[in-house]
């Protein structure tokens, strides 16, 4: 009897533990409502892919979602494009590598980007570019709410967006944090990309940029948006600004490759 009372306890306690355990895993990964700009997809498996998104709560995170073009189902693929703009739900939980997202919509929707070969490829390219970029857990509001004016902003150009990925890449090597020091920048010096800055000798390794196109490049990384079309960028320069460009986001972020998706830019304007 005695043993049997033992035995009773401790099938209620395990109850009451298993119950407690199962309320507190359900309740530490809260359904949670995320804003956030598409980086890539990978596929998962036949019925689920990954999906890399930026987000403005928690910064990058990797979700799952269905693949499913049926249009009554609340998670379509074809909803996570490169860059697409999205409002979604999801189980979340710090520290824990995928979560699934249940419902998602567009909170943005682009006009031309989609349906212009030109722009579709920048798109491509800038969001292949991000993906090896934005690796931070964390809230950045700033760069998010740059990537997005950024991105409406070339969706409602109707000309002069031939320059705007190179002039895209200068503006977020602030938001990122490995900026060049150009400030006292003076005509004649070299510009040292290992170093991420200039100089008046010219360096011994191979990384730098002679002084006649360092100087175009300290304006290049001085123009904004509101002034790109004064660029005026011939295909020679564009393409040897955009290496150099990808050639200083490879020596300054670790394991940062060569972008798949260059070529075909480099096609398109060529």
């Amino acid at each position: 009897m005695q043993r049997y009372n033992l035995f009773l306890n401790w099938q209620i306690f395990s109850d009451f533990f298993y119950s407690f355990v199962s309320e507190f895993l359900f309740f530490s990964a809260m359904i949670e409502k995320f804003d956030g700009i598409v980086l890539r997809t990978l596929k998962y498996s036949d019925s689920l892919m990954i999906v890399d998104i930026y987000t403005r709560q928690c910064g990058r995170l990797s979700f799952l979602a269905p693949v499913s073009r049926s249009k009554r189902s609340k998670v379509r693929s074809v909803l996570f494009q490169p860059l697409s703009m999205l409002s979604f739900t999801a189980s979340y939980k710090r520290g824990r590598q995928l979560s699934r997202i249940s419902d998602v919509q567009p909170y943005s929707m682009y006009s031309s980007i989609p349906f212009n070969i030109v722009k579709s490829s920048i798109a491509l390219f800038l969001a292949e570019v991000l993906a090896y970029s934005l690796r931070e857990e964390e809230a950045n509001d700033a760069l998010f709410d740059f990537l997005d004016t950024s991105f409406m902003l070339f969706d409602n150009l109707e000309k002069g967006y031939a320059d705007f990925h190179i002039v895209f890449l200068s503006q977020l090597l602030r938001y990122i944090g490995i900026y060049p020091n150009i400030d006292e920048f003076v005509p004649g010096e070299y510009l040292d990309l290992l170093q991420g800055g200039t100089v008046q000798e010219q360096p011994l390794h191979a990384h730098f940029v002679m002084p006649d196109k360092a100087h175009f490049f300290v304006e290049l990384l001085g123009t904004g948006f509101d002034s790109m079309h004064e660029l005026s960028l011939n295909r020679e320069l564009r393409g040897e600004f955009l290496a150099i460009l990808i050639e200083y986001y490879r020596l300054h972020i670790p394991d940062f490759p060569k972008p798949k998706s260059l070529d075909i830019l480099r096609e398109l304007f060529d």
